[in-house]
């Protein structure tokens, strides 16, 4: 059920005071303190998520934040991707500790770990992506948190790089034993 819009006094509108007899409620206005989206990004997001909703009704709003609108928009994409690389920066973390202690105790639990976040990436993944991911960067970092790991024992000889791209690791039928495969040095 959607809530009728308020005027200042809480009270829902009445459209009452709209002298132009077209359809618009009347708002009064509830002005939007200047640092709101410093200290309440929450509030800051509902407040103008309404605003651009009248917005694009056809009203005109004079305070809609569109800097800070601009920048979390993009901020969203960024993070999505973000994601993406994260999760294939852990399969590839969990594949290389195979790779370097392939009789460790925990081995079996990394290799199911690996399925997980490969589907968890493909599933994120968005083709405009791609230009944003960068997989030497990604095994370049995995492999620089598998080298500081201090697992009792030194680790198997791990490759400087992979020969691995993203639609490699983006394949739904690259799995896990696949994927360490590709990752033992020659």
């Amino acid at each position: 059920m959607r809530r009728r819009p308020c005027h200042a006094g809480g009270r829902p509108a009445t459209g009452r005071g709209n002298r132009g007899g077209g359809s618009l409620l009347f708002r009064a206005e509830v002005p939007m303190p200047d640092d709101l989206y410093d200290r309440d990004i929450l509030a800051w997001s509902i407040a103008q998520a309404e605003r651009l909703r009248r917005v694009a009704a056809g009203e005109r709003v004079n305070d809609v934040d569109w800097a800070n609108v601009i920048e979390e928009i993009e901020s969203v994409g960024r993070s999505e991707a973000r994601s993406v690389d994260s999760l294939l920066t852990m399969a590839l973390v969990h594949a290389l500790k195979v790779v370097a202690w392939p009789d460790h105790a925990a081995a079996r639990k990394w290799r199911n770990e690996i399925a997980a976040f490969l589907v968890g990436a493909e599933r994120r993944f968005s083709p405009s992506m791609a230009q944003h991911l960068d997989v030497q960067d990604i095994y370049a970092a995995a492999r620089r948190q598998v080298l500081d790991l201090d697992m009792g024992r030194p680790p198997q000889p791990l490759p400087d790089s992979t020969d691995l791209t993203l639609a490699d690791l983006l394949d739904e039928s690259l799995g896990a034993d696949t994927l360490i495969a590709r990752l033992k040095p020659a």
